[in-house]
């Protein structure tokens, strides 16, 4: 009766392990990556009853008879069919569409990867081998984020890790140039925006100017009208006419206009000299501002629009004196004036064209203080990372990771790589969606001298999954199927409930004989 009791506890216990990963199995439905697990059972020890027993001449052989005492779990498989692809269309979301795994680690030596941290810029590169800079684990989900540095991490903030991008990281005289030239720049903008500033009010003064020049010539041309048609006997004083209040009117206005545009061609020579002194420092001498990046392109441009300085206005040149009442403003007076707008019309043009050349030269001197990529891989492992600046990025289905930069260049950041082991159902669940390799797992380092670059797979090639971006790989688990087991451990573990209480009902029976 021992040994039943005995058995039946067994069977509860393996039943509710079943039940524990079928539980496990019900929460992660909705996991991305998430593999399901099985139980299977094998049975214990056998009590030997008789040993089996071989045919003589005159018997036939009889068979063993053995007690089996009870059940033990053989086995908790994960199993690694792929789950259903859910479409998110975000570009970070990745799925392996066939074998193999994300791997993803945690930094564990600065020494041997170089990473952008605090204010040090970094390649991406891992020296030696990926194990020697990075303990590394895998995963199936595919849902991967942007940090504050632009790496490519998981939602636990461990680092995707492949094949890193060429990058070029800004040299110490490089930060100098780019210094220089920004603290010329920012000298030049003040001179620039009075100049700016200056050429603007000038020209709404100058043309304030010619429409009273103007406005005045023809009140004088219809005051002589009006003068010259009067009767010769006429005994009315002239200047109590009409014509005359109106030409007196626009003589007062052409007075206060004027004046203040010979004001104001006084603040606009102050603010060319300013603005030529500023143009000439901008250009430089040699080791500072455009002169020193020694007319590379697009520099050379930049010094053609810098070199068409603004001259001072001449006030020789216009009507500096108000002439006298009834008097017109003289041809050559207007002529200049037209003239003058002529040309701050096209100053107002060069200054456009010359603040486009700035901005374009400040940002080729900032661009001298960041890290610059290209557009190929470099052959070396290491982490993934598209600049905060990029306009956009894309994922190829062979991992290639893409990016447009501010200027509009496409770019390479990198390649997402793929792990795959030989008995991917030994790897072991540490939690998070990741996996990490057992002792038979099989091993990503086939030649024992760490992990290699070549030794984790391109996607797409030789067997290896490749990627689908914009979805995610759903988890494996299915809610039939699961329903069912349950049902079949429930049962079970009722059954063997029922061994244990008819082995108690008759050790009862046993011991009322006693009675």
């Amino acid at each position: 009766m021992l040994r039943s009791l005995y058995s039946g506890i067994s069977g509860m216990k393996n039943f509710q392990s079943k039940l524990d990963v079928i539980g496990n199995n019900i929460a992660n439905v909705n996991t991305y990556g998430f593999k399901k697990s099985r139980t299977t059972f094998a049975d214990l020890v056998n009590l030997q009853i008789a040993d089996a027993v071989g045919a003589t001449q005159t018997n036939a052989g009889t068979n063993a008879q053995q007690i089996g005492l009870g059940t033990k779990i053989s086995s908790i498989d994960t199993i690694h069919t792929s789950g259903s692809t859910q479409t998110t269309s975000r570009t970070l979301d990745l799925t392996l569409s066939g074998d193999g795994f994300f791997p993803v680690a945690q930094i564990s030596n600065f020494e041997n990867i170089s990473i952008d941290r605090k204010n040090q810029l970094g390649t991406n590169k891992i020296t030696g081998s990926i194990n020697s800079a990075v303990d590394l684990n895998y995963t199936r989900a595919g849902n991967f984020y942007l940090d504050d540095k632009g790496y490519l991490v998981t939602a636990e903030g461990l680092y995707l890790v492949g094949e890193a991008g060429e990058k070029t990281v800004p040299d110490k005289n490089s930060i100098t140039k780019s210094q220089n030239a920004l603290n010329a720049i920012s000298n030049f903008g003040k001179s620039y925006s009075n100049m700016n500033s200056s050429t603007e009010e000038i020209l709404k003064q100058s043309n304030n100017l010619m429409s009273i020049y103007t406005e005045y010539n023809e009140a004088v041309e219809n005051y002589n009208k009006y003068f010259e048609s009067r009767d010769a006997g006429d005994p009315s004083d002239p200047t109590n006419s009409t014509a005359y209040r109106r030409m007196e009117i626009a003589y007062d206005a052409l007075g206060s206009i004027l004046n203040l545009f010979n004001t104001k061609v006084g603040n606009f020579n102050n603010d060319a000299t300013a603005y030529d002194t500023g143009v000439t420092r901008l250009n430089g001498n040699g080791t500072t501002g455009i002169t020193g990046f020694n007319n590379a392109k697009p520099i050379g441009q930049i010094i053609k629009e810098l070199t068409n300085n603004i001259n001072s206005i001449e006030d020789e040149d216009y009507e500096s004196e108000i002439p006298e009442i009834g008097k017109s403003v003289e041809d050559i007076a207007i002529l200049n004036l037209n003239t003058l707008i002529s040309t701050l019309n096209s100053y107002q043009i060069e200054l456009e064209n010359i603040g486009r050349a700035v901005v374009n030269f400040e940002g080729i001197a900032e661009a001298l203080q960041r890290p610059q990529f290209s557009n190929r891989l470099s052959g070396e492992a290491g982490l993934i990372q598209i600049p905060l600046t990029a306009q956009s990025f894309s994922v190829g289905p062979e991992g290639t990771v893409t990016f447009v930069n501010e200027k509009g260049e496409l770019n390479v950041a990198g390649q997402v790589r793929v792990a795959t082991f030989a008995n991917a159902g030994g790897l072991e669940k540490v939690g998070g969606n990741l996996f990490r390799e057992s002792a038979n797992s099989g091993a990503i380092d086939r030649n024992n001298n760490g992990i290699q670059l070549e030794e984790l797979g391109v996607a797409g090639s030789d067997g290896v999954a490749s990627i689908i971006a914009g979805a995610l790989e759903m988890s494996n688990v299915d809610l039939s199927e699961e329903f069912t087991e349950m049902i079949v451990a429930q049962r079970g573990f009722q059954s063997n409930t029922k061994i244990i209480t008819t082995s108690d009902e008759i050790l009862q029976e046993l011991m009322s004989l006693k009675r």
